[in-house]
C-alpha cells in the first residue's frame, strides 16, 4: 500500500491539473502474482495503468475521438487503434441474462447499498459481482464507452471456434453489461478476480497523464 500511495502522490504532482475519478483495483489472475490496476476517468479520457511500476505502459481512451492508445515506454511506441462504428450483435438464439438482488446487510459505499449481480450466457454462469449504483457515474460511463470500443475491435469467431459463450458475451456481444447496475466493487470471473481498494471522485491529476508522448514511434495497424 505504501507503493500505491507514493505512486498516487507522483501522479497528482504537476502545475496543470484537473479533478478526475480515480479507481484502484487489486487484481488476481490465474498464474500471476496480484497487481494493482489504476483507472483515471475525466470527461474526455479514460486511462488505465496496471502494476506497481510508475514507468510501465498504459492504455488511454479518447472519449471524444473514440481512439485507443497503447503506450509502451520500454519500446517507446504508441499503438493507435480506431474501432469501427459497428457494434457486434449476438446472433439469434444466443441467450444472455443477468440476475440482480439487493444486499441489505452489506456495508454502504458512498452512502449507497451494494447489490449482487450474476451474469450468464447460454445458461452458464460467467461472472459474479458486487456492485453499487450512483457512485462515480462518470467513471462507470467512461468504462462503458471503453468496453464497447474494445468489443468493436474484436473479430467475429470463425465457425467451429472454441471461444466459450462467456467469452463471447463478456468481450464481444455484451461487454458493458457488468456496469448496468453501477460501479463494480468485487468482480469475479473464472480466471480473474478484481476488488476495489480505493476510489476518489475528485482526484487531482496532471493534464500530462492524458497526453501521448510526442517523441514515441507511432504504430497504426491496418483497418479491420
Amino acid at each position: 500500500m505504501r507503493k500505491l500511495m507514493l505512486l498516487l502522490a507522483l501522479l497528482a504532482g504537476g502545475a496543470q491539473a484537473q479533478q478526475v475519478d480515480l479507481l484502484v483495483y487489486r487484481v488476481k489472475e490465474s498464474g500471476l502474482p496480484p497487481y494493482l490496476s489504476r483507472i483515471l476517468v475525466s470527461d474526455a479520457f479514460v486511462r488505465i495503468d496496471e502494476g506497481a511500476d510508475s514507468q510501465a505502459g498504459y492504455t488511454l481512451y479518447n472519449r471524444v475521438s473514440h481512439r485507443l492508445y497503447n503506450v509502451d515506454p520500454e519500446e517507446r511506441t504508441v499503438l493507435i487503434l480506431t474501432p469501427p462504428r459497428r457494434q457486434p450483435a449476438a446472433p439469434d438464439g444466443f441467450r444472455m441474462s443477468a440476475q440482480y438482488r439487493p444486499q441489505p446487510d452489506a456495508p454502504k459505499v458512498g452512502g449507497r447499498q451494494p447489490g449482487h449481480l450474476e451474469l450468464l450466457a447460454q445458461g452458464k454462469s460467467c461472472r459474479t459481482l458486487q456492485v453499487v449504483e450512483g457512485v462515480l457515474p462518470r467513471a462507470v460511463q467512461g468504462l462503458r464507452e471503453l468496453r464497447l470500443a474494445l468489443a468493436r475491435l474484436q473479430r467475429e469467431p470463425a465457425p467451429g471456434s472454441e471461444t466459450s459463450p462467456c467469452e463471447l458475451a463478456e468481450y464481444l456481444y455484451a461487454p458493458a453489461r457488468h456496469l448496468d447496475h453501477g460501479l463494480p466493487l468485487l468482480d469475479v470471473m473464472p480466471e480473474k478476480r478484481q476488488e476495489l481498494v480505493d476510489y476518489d471522485p475528485a482526484f487531482d491529476a496532471p493534464d500530462s497523464l492524458f497526453e501521448v508522448p510526442s517523441d514515441y514511434e507511432v504504430v497504426t495497424p491496418p483497418p479491420l
